[in-house]
């Protein structure tokens, strides 16, 4: 990143795509599960551009996500999941850069899967305040692209993205932190991520988590941005330093409703713009 801004950026990509109660830092017990559905929302009409600065686009952008969640305790340290991201992006008709005059883009809209994503967690200690676990997802090519628009709903990669997680759980809060790189095909960069959340549960009812996350590419990869650079979609080399905060409100013991909203520092080649999203979760507990 060449320099931090404070303003909003998007950071609804990849780590920061549920509103999970707890960290990954934390397995299942074998027979429980947690499920997940929740739309997220962000509509942009500008960019940081490689350099990171802030760079007017043509058309506003729309990057909606309607998206599945689940993890499922084969043992008590033993985890699999499973996010199924579906992606309705477009750009506007007016052009709604001042002054713009020239060639460009045409409107258009897509609608398809983004990059499904299986993870398996291994917990390398999950008992006391301190739990530690390590992660390997596998990121799955199914994204698609509208060229002639610069419209795509992920990256046109597969990606194998090892982890570590830590966990610490207190009397009144909880907090955990990730780091893990991700090793993607057709010439794409090598991406570094790390998050830091804190939660805590307020009266009975309600839940709040602070998260904080970053991603960083390493520049080894030429895959072609093409259109993209003009919309700011999953481009190669897209970074970002974000955060959010999140508000859960427990329906039953079972059931809870996600609140979530998102700002940010800096980023390169991505979309400044904020992100909101909505979301309800299911645990269903050990028999």
């Amino acid at each position: 990143m060449n320099k931090f801004k404070i303003t909003v950026v998007i950071f609804g990509i990849g780590i920061f795509a549920t509103t999970k109660s707890m960290g990954q830092a934390w397995t299942q017990k074998k027979g429980a599960s947690y499920s997940q559905i929740g739309y997220s929302s962000i509509i942009g009409e500008s960019k940081y551009n490689n350099n990171g600065d802030p760079l007017d686009l043509v058309r506003k952008v729309f990057d909606l996500t309607l998206q599945v969640y689940h993890e499922h305790g084969i043992t008590d340290k033993f985890t699999i999941t499973g996010n199924i991201p579906i992606k309705f992006v477009s750009t506007g008709d007016e052009i709604v850069s001042a002054g713009f005059s020239g060639d460009t883009l045409p409107s258009g809209n897509l609608i398809g899967l983004g990059n499904v994503s299986l993870s398996a967690i291994y917990g390398l200690k999950q008992s006391g305040s301190w739990v530690y676990s390590l992660q390997l997802r596998a990121d799955l090519n199914t994204a698609i692209e509208k060229q002639d628009a610069g419209l795509r709903t992920g990256a046109d990669a597969w990606g194998i993205a090892p982890s570590l997680h830590i966990g610490h759980a207190g009397e009144k809060f909880w907090t955990s932190f990730d780091l893990g790189t991700n090793l993607r095909s057709n010439d794409y960069s090598t991406q570094w991520f790390s998050k830091f959340q804190l939660g805590t549960k307020i009266g009975d009812h309600f839940n709040l988590i602070g998260q904080f996350g970053a991603l960083q590419s390493m520049e080894d990869g030429n895959s072609p941005d093409r259109n993209a650079i003009e919309t700011g979609l999953y481009t190669n080399n897209l970074e970002y330093v974000a955060f959010s905060l999140k508000l859960g409100y427990e329906l039953k013991s079972d059931f809870i409703i996600w609140g979530a909203v998102g700002g940010g520092l800096s980023g390169n080649d991505v979309t400044r713009a904020p992100a909101f999203t909505l979301a309800v979760s299911y645990k269903r507990k050990r028999k």
